[in-house]
């Protein structure tokens, strides 16, 4: 009996701090600016990434990424200093986020249904038509996610 207690401790202490899948959509909003010009990447991250809705504008222009036209996937692990967003539209045309693990702040986890953070991020990749311009930008991001 004590060994099953054990193991369920156990299990409910790996889970702590991750994401449920079917649970709530979570807030992303990064800003900054590249080249003299203002850049955001906002939208909304659901917990099973299945209806995920971003838009990512620069020097007046906008791109939505939103499903199921864009395949996505997402890397959570606030507390080992992980965030990373994949965002593709075809082939070599995709957005891919990495937040820059030492700047990762945050404070509750969605395992207990809150969660804030924020870090900086890099724009490793851009779709077109910013993909030349925005490969590498810099952006200030805060994730809410709240059941």
């Amino acid at each position: 009996m004590r060994k099953i207690l054990s193991l369920c401790s156990l299990v409910l202490f790996a889970l702590a701090g991750q994401a449920i899948a079917g649970a709530n959509t979570a807030q992303l909003n990064c800003t900054g600016s590249h080249a003299g010009q203002v850049l955001t990447l906002v939208g909304d991250i659901p917990a099973s990434i299945v209806e995920v809705d971003l838009k990512l504008s620069y020097h007046g222009q906008t791109i939505r990424l939103a499903s199921p036209e864009a395949e996505t996937s997402e890397s959570t692990d606030f507390r080992h200093g992980i965030f990373r967003l994949d965002a593709a539209l075809s082939g070599s045309n995709r957005l891919q986020l990495q937040a820059k693990p030492k700047s990762i702040k945050y404070k509750g986890s969605m395992g207990a249904g809150k969660l804030n953070a924020s870090f900086g991020a890099i724009l490793k990749d851009a779709p077109e038509p910013f993909k030349a311009a925005l490969k590498g930008a810099a952006l200030s991001c805060i994730y809410t996610y709240e059941v």
